[in-house]
């Protein structure tokens, strides 16, 4: 007969409680803090794309986007995780896909830059390098979306693990994608560093162009520390040591991808940084504002037929 003092080998609601999928207590500041400094960034994004008219831009606000929804579903988990599945996957997915979208831009604007500066600088024509990176992106996308849907809808042990292959094999493609661009990104800062350009009448854009070369190099460089830490967390499993600590979501992910993003409010693209015109090259904008200068340092007087140059 039983005594009635059945015990539980768990605590019901706790980070040991099997219907937790962090099998961890989320933090709530943390949370909001995350969630006020991406609505920050997406607003001044957004301001900055439709004033300088940077409409291609709109990639990162999308993945901006995600990760608002993310963090922002991410709140009512942290006061109740348990059997919080449906939130819990809108929320991890969100998460995982958003630095898809700042890949993506890292493809755009390397590919905008190696035209305004040359083609020989790079080992790939600057048309393709868009196209085939984002296709390789899309290829390992649907791959996680996949993988991400039979580990949502799993009903066993099988299938969720069935699911998690599927993503980790989604992710690693990323990853190895992503790893293949960024080697093609130090060969083309290491080429450029030994034989810059020369424009005629020199670059009145020389400083900011060198800059920015250095902020895609950084940007995409904490893009990569991303990926390679969501390819050894899912590949420990969701109760590896990664997956299980919070701190290490927070260290590896949030804050890379925050820096990774706000990088280019610092330097806006729209701001020189890049021709407004993705045919032109930092030459033609050079030979431009010259000519312009030039003009613009001449004052005509129709009556006399005189031109008479300005003092200053």
């Amino acid at each position: 007969m039983s005594n009635g003092n059945t015990s539980l080998s768990y605590t019901p609601g706790g980070a040991d409680d099997p219907s937790n999928p962090f099998h961890y207590m989320p933090s709530l500041a943390p949370t909001i803090v995350s969630l006020i400094f991406f609505i920050l960034l997406f607003i001044s994004l957004t301001i900055l794309t439709m004033w300088k008219r940077s409409w291609y831009m709109i990639t990162l606000l999308v993945g901006c986007i995600l990760e608002i929804i993310g963090y922002g579903t991410r709140i009512p988990l942290v006061s109740n995780p348990v059997g919080q599945i449906p939130l819990y996957a809108c929320m991890n997915g969100c998460l995982i896909i958003a630095p898809v979208f700042n890949a993506a831009i890292e493809y755009v604007l390397f590919g905008r830059l190696v035209h305004a500066l040359g083609d020989q600088y790079s080992l790939i024509k600057p048309k393709l390098i868009s196209w085939i990176f984002i296709i390789c992106d899309a290829f390992s996308f649907l791959i996680q979306i996949s993988g991400a849907g039979l580990l949502t809808s799993a009903k066993d042990g099988a299938g969720a693990q069935t699911g998690q292959t599927i993503l980790l094999a989604g992710l690693g493609i990323n990853l190895g994608s992503f790893a293949i661009f960024c080697l093609q990104l130090f060969y083309f800062e290491y080429r450029i560093r030994k034989s810059p350009p020369i424009f005629p009448n020199g670059s009145i854009y020389e400083k900011r162009w060198r800059r920015f070369v250095y902020i895609i190099y950084l940007s995409s460089t904490l893009v990569l520390i991303r990926q390679i830490y969501r390819v050894i967390e899912f590949a420990q499993g969701f109760t590896g040591y990664l997956a299980v600590h919070e701190i290490f979501f927070y260290i590896f992910d949030t804050i890379p991808i925050f820096i990774s993003s706000a990088l280019y409010v610092i330097c806006f693209p729209g701001n020189n940084y890049l021709p407004p015109n993705q045919n032109d090259t930092f030459a033609t904008m050079n030979n431009n504002e010259y000519n312009s200068n030039k003009t613009n340092n001449n004052v005509i007087i129709p009556e006399k037929n005189l031109v008479l140059k300005e003092m200053f």
